[in-house]
């Protein structure tokens, strides 16, 4: 029934947002609030267990990717940059908005996860440029913009106005974190990376 409840919640989010009431989730699904309330305490309660999901679901795809054995450095380090969780329609910048400002406890949740979980990302350009797929970085450095520019393209004061999806922002982001902005013709306009081999660690 929990997992039933959290999908209904789902659907009213993206339908009305935060401003759902337990009396919308009960008429939704045909059920007395009463049966709510036996699985979950508050409104607040079922949207803290939906992030909590979602954060989880990125944790584990993470962990998937890195794990599989069949992927190159450079394809898992694109996957987890593009992994978009699926379970908060965090491809609504009406909802993601509404959490900044309505339930900043969530949305902390949702920050500490574009902030700090970076972990993985690390050991994959270490083994990356240890191994010659990826030219000599200064991985600290790499981090910091990866992590900033997620962080920008989920703020949804840019969700807000932006044509593109969160998806196709992403892809966007990942193209040029990846690849660089630099057509293949004109890399000779670009010279080389400034960085040398001791800045690596």
């Amino acid at each position: 029934m929990k997992d039933k409840l959290q999908q209904a919640a789902l659907a009213l989010l993206t339908q009305k947002g935060l401003k759902f009431t337990m009396g919308d989730l009960a008429a939704y699904l045909g059920i007395s609030k009463r049966t709510i309330y036996e699985h979950f305490a508050s409104k607040e309660e079922i949207i803290s267990s939906i992030v909590d999901d979602a954060v989880e679901e990125v944790l584990q795809t993470q962990r998937r990717i890195y794990e599989d054995e069949d992927w190159s450095i450079v394809r898992k380090i694109k996957a987890i940059l593009s992994i978009v969780p699926s379970g908060l329609r965090l491809v609504d910048a009406r909802l993601l908005e509404e959490m900044k400002r309505y339930a900043p406890q969530e949305w902390r949740k949702i920050d500490s996860l574009l902030q700090e979980e970076w972990g993985t990302v690390e050991i994959l350009l270490h083994q990356g440029i240890e191994s010659g797929e990826l030219r000599p970085v200064h991985v600290p450095t790499v981090i910091e913009c990866m992590r900033g520019a997620t962080f920008a393209i989920y703020n949804p004061d840019f969700l807000m106005n932006t044509t593109v999806s969160l998806t196709s922002a992403v892809e966007s982001m990942v193209d040029m974190l990846m690849h660089g902005i630099v057509s293949p013709t004109n890399e000779d306009e670009v010279g080389s990376s400034p960085f040398g081999k001791e800045l690596i660690e």
